[in-house]
């Protein structure tokens, strides 16, 4: 998921996240259907949702992604990559491997660095 970020930032200019979560069901073994990203700035935000709402997920060339569901973009009740690191910073969560895990990115991803930061990961797992 964050290489498709990536590359929506990488086409306009401006754009960078710097914390992503994709919450996941693993007894399906898929996502809950919702993400969490924090752009750096509301113009950001603002763009991303323009780009994407309505956006249809069989149509993305996403590799592991293959879904019926229809984008919709929402705002979220937790605003700022403060309040977020801190809503998840002391949370475990029932998974196996920390991929799955809320992670902050510093520097923020823009998508134009071929070999970005490793991503911080933020709370703890809790094996299934």
């Amino acid at each position: 998921m964050l290489t498709f970020l990536d590359r929506y930032c990488s086409e306009y200019d401006g754009m960078e996240y710097d914390f992503f979560y994709l919450p996941m069901d693993f007894r399906q073994k898929d996502n809950l259907g919702y993400a969490f990203i924090n752009f750096t700035t509301p113009a950001a935000a603002k763009r991303f949702k323009t780009l994407l709402q309505n956006f249809r997920w069989e149509t993305a060339d996403t590799g592991a992604i293959r879904s019926k569901k229809v984008c919709e973009i929402t705002w979220a009740r937790i605003q700022g990559k403060e309040r977020l690191v801190k809503r998840f910073q002391g949370s475990n969560f029932l998974c196996d491997e920390p991929d799955f895990l809320p992670v902050l990115l510093d520097p923020p991803r823009n998508g134009l660095d071929p070999e970005p930061a490793p991503p911080i990961v933020i709370g703890g797992i809790n094996p299934i």
